[in-house]
């Protein structure tokens, strides 16, 4: 027996344990790929596997909808692959570990992958469903979504027939999606020199506790960026040191707020005893500049052993200013709505590795003057530390369309079921809505889900009334759309 064994609709929470058991981190999606072409398959379905994995399903209209407008629907089949520091979950093997807690479904210190694998559940549900009334409907489940969208970028402008598309890709039940930011990535690298000494004392420092999240989604949140909050300790420590970094080390994932950070440094023998001594007063100043941080911030300060080799002081200022000067969070809110954010950066990974400083700076934004302003501003602080950079992982903003029939059907079919005003919005996360509507710009677009809550976290739950609802939903609208 299944642990989802017995939640409704049955074949939603069947197909999505069986997700689960699949391992699916983005740029490993071959077998995930090659189990939805099996499904496609054994329902006698048209099914397309192209060259880069993204799945088609089609399923021909029922009596009635011979001559109605087809309807894609989409999902992505890769997931966020986040970890508690002591699950010893294997991403690359193991199954997600499922908890059922009452109304909701999580993992066992892991991401649930609830994000985008109940959308694929509900769309592969659709697909074996016999009872509903529809047009031709198609199933696109894409590749990569959560790191570049290269499924999506890469998929013909030829393949989809359908010209109404429902992205499952959002996380809040009642809200329709109807635009959402566009996106780039930079990349730093510093070039590295070690210098052998014996003049120093290596020591470690680890940053946790704080709760990260979704970098699109949550930005907006007081989170916390824990490579930011280390670097502060780092920095205090400076003011009274001849402090050497190591290496450093902190997040895992660009599209994920980092939690987690841990740094060795080299503390000059000399140093020491004042250092040690001023301990307790630099955790309190870091702790009371942070103190609106989600979460419940540990700073570690740990004595090693004589260090053996440490980075020279011109590539050790270089690191602290970068990490201090290049901005994190929020960098505009839309001006027409001071309530959803028009461009922000993710400082989403810092790592020494191979002789280099590498760090990867995730932006959004929904205007391209906003984004060109943001990258204005951090481009230089990279220069002026000496640091090399590249802009990789564009993806095009998904633009609010005036005139929309789908929307409007939608909007009509959750009045009527629920008796409430559905709430319509543009989103800060990036969706691949934006890359479609590119490749088909007649499509009408739309974008719907569950509820999901702390997704891109090992805390990602999922609401089984919520997906129960919503699968309800999205079965009237499709019959709606005749």
């Amino acid at each position: 027996m299944g642990v989802l064994d017995g939640l409704k609709p049955e074949r939603v929470f069947y197909y999505f344990e069986e997700l689960t058991k699949i391992p699916r981190c983005s740029h490993h999606e071959e077998k995930v790929s090659n189990y939805l072409k099996s499904v496609g398959e054994k329902l006698g379905l048209e099914t397309i596997q192209d060259d880069h994995l993204n799945i088609i399903i089609r399923k021909p209209a029922t009596k009635g909808y011979e001559n109605s407008v087809g309807v894609v629907l989409q999902g992505h089949m890769d997931m966020v692959c986040e970890k508690e520091s002591d699950s010893p979950h294997d991403f690359s093997k193991d199954p997600i570990e499922l908890i059922v807690d009452g109304d909701w479904i999580k993992a066992n210190k892991t991401t649930l992958g609830a994000d985008d694998g109940l959308g694929v559940a509900m769309g592969l549900a659709l697909m074996e469903l016999d009872t509903l009334e529809h047009p031709e409907m198609e199933l696109l489940v894409t590749v990569s979504e959560e790191v570049d969208m290269d499924g999506a970028i890469n998929l013909s402008d030829k393949v989809l027939k359908g010209r109404r598309y429902i992205n499952l890709d959002s996380e809040e039940e009642g809200i329709l999606t109807m635009g959402s930011a566009g996106g780039e990535t930079i990349e730093v690298e510093l070039p590295l020199n070690y210098e052998n000494s014996d003049e120093y004392i290596e020591y470690t420092v680890k940053v946790a506790g704080l709760v990260g999240g979704h970098s699109g989604i949550e930005i907006h949140k007081p989170k916390g960026n824990s490579n930011k909050v280390l670097n502060q300790v780092l920095d205090e420590i400076s003011k009274i040191s001849d402090l050497r970094i190591i290496e450093i080390h902190g997040g895992t994932k660009d599209n994920a707020i980092p939690r987690e950070t841990e740094a060795k440094i080299g503390i000059k023998k000399s140093d020491v005893e004042e250092v040690e001594k001023s301990l307790d007063r630099i955790k309190s100043t870091v702790l009371e500049l942070n103190k609106g941080i989600e979460g419940n911030i540990t700073i570690a300060v740990t004595r090693l052993e004589e260090a053996n080799k440490v980075l020279t002081k011109e590539n050790t200022v270089a690191i602290i200013n970068l990490i201090k000067d290049i901005p994190t969070g929020v960098f505009t809110m839309i001006p027409d709505n001071i309530k959803i954010v028009e461009s922000s950066d993710n400082l989403a990974r810092i790592d020494t590795k191979d002789d280099k400083f590498i760090m990867i700076i995730s932006m959004r934004s929904s205007s391209q003057k906003s984004m060109d302003d943001l990258r204005n501003k951090i481009v230089p602080v990279i220069e002026k530390n000496g640091a090399n950079y590249k802009i990789v992982n564009q993806y095009p903003k998904w633009e609010y369309k005036p005139k929309s029939e789908l929307r409007n059907t939608a909007v009509e079919v959750f009045k009527k079921m629920y008796g409430k005003d559905m709430v319509t919005t543009v989103i800060h996360a990036g969706l691949e809505c934006g890359v479609i509507n590119e490749k088909y710009p007649e499509m009408d677009i739309i974008s719907i889900g569950s509820d999901l809550e702390k997704v891109h976290t090992p805390e990602e739950r999922a609401s089984i009334s919520s997906a129960q609802r919503v699968y309800e939903y999205l079965c009237e609208l499709i019959q709606e759309l005749k």
